[in-house]
């Protein structure tokens, strides 16, 4: 056996392994139903954050596919490593877990509640001892997920939003706890006319892309961060956002 041409071919059989597994697309979760941001529609990933983060990707040339899951595997899957997740909120525990891309988009969320038990919402401190509807696998933030923790607020988890509002329009619980746009579409067309939103916002927080740092993605979110930029500056993003809440 020539052991010359047995390298030769062991190194390009190597070779050929390697750049199969580069060109393996990265896989992008989102949350399955979470219209209008990110959802299933006929077994495909729609919403603002999949039109978003594919758009970038596709210009920063970083081969991927989008997959609508349920929220909570999303981030199962993202701490296995085997997913980005995208429209991710950042908070302390997720800082130490995952590498983070720059913003893509701001939500605001918002406190709903039934005007015939109107709240007066100014801070997590007026939820205490209340009964809120939330999506399952979410974070609301680090002051209201602490509260949480501490049996200080009792949670309703539900797979969507529209859930909540079911339950907030018969008086199943004190307050719904709702992206703002997506709020605003569950009560378009006076379908929970005696529900009502507070003024003050629990939060407004940037989303982003990110992956767990063991799956060392860095680049890839170093081309992603430079296509959204682009986008910024182009008015892409607001372009995308407001063609998907038309929808």
């Amino acid at each position: 056996m020539n052991l010359g041409f047995a390298k030769c071919g062991l190194v390009l059989a190597l070779a050929t392994t390697l750049h199969a597994h580069a060109a393996e697309p990265l896989v992008i979760c989102v949350d399955a139903a979470n219209p209008p941001f990110m959802s299933s529609v006929d077994g495909k990933a729609a919403g603002i954050y999949p039109a978003l983060v594919a758009s970038a990707l596709q210009t920063a040339g970083v081969s991927a596919q989008l997959d609508a899951r349920p929220w909570k595997r999303c981030i199962a899957d993202i701490d296995a490593g085997t997913v980005g997740v995208g429209g991710i909120y950042k908070n302390d525990e997720r800082l130490k877990k995952y590498d983070f891309s720059e913003q893509i988009f701001v939500e605001k969320m918002a406190v709903y509640f039934n005007k015939t038990h109107a709240l007066d919402f100014t801070g997590v401190d007026k939820l205490l001892g209340k009964r809120a509807g939330v999506v399952r696998g979410w974070s609301y933030g680090d002051e209201f997920d602490k509260a949480v923790k501490d049996g200080k607020i009792t949670v309703e988890e539900v797979a969507a939003d529209a859930q909540n509002f079911q339950k907030i329009a018969a008086g199943r619980i004190d307050a719904v706890l709702a992206i703002d746009e997506a709020g605003t579409a569950a009560l378009k067309g006076g379908k929970f006319n005696d529900v009502e939103k507070s003024p003050k916002y629990l939060f407004e927080n940037p989303t982003f892309l990110a992956f767990s740092k063991g799956a060392k993605q860095t680049d890839a979110l170093t081309k992603f961060n430079k296509a959204i930029a682009d986008m910024k500056k182009s008015g892409q993003i607001n372009k995308i956002a407001t063609t998907e809440l038309s929808k």
